[in-house]
């Protein structure tokens, strides 16, 4: 597949993963703001709005309906998808 460029932000990215089904990603950001990013349109959902540090650690559960984020300022936490 030719490469993509999504989820554009003035905002370096820390991390990223990929939904364990659908073509999703959900991507962290250095000031803390996390985007679910669908891949095939690009639209994007603010999974998680700026907070304290940048997004160090993002993963799905295997069903992908969690996905549990962690920050360098030690904030942490789980979005539910379902």
């Amino acid at each position: 597949k030719q490469p993509k460029m999504f989820a554009a932000f003035a905002v370096r990215v820390t991390c990223i993963a990929c939904h364990p089904k659908q073509e999703v990603v959900a991507v962290g950001y250095a000031d803390g703001t996390i985007l679910l990013v669908r891949v095939d349109d690009g639209a994007e959902v603010l999974g998680k709005k700026p907070g304290a540090g940048a997004v160090s650690a993002i993963g799905w559960d295997a069903g992908g309906t969690l996905l549990a984020w962690g920050t360098e300022a030690g904030e942490a936490g789980i979005i539910d998808l379902a």
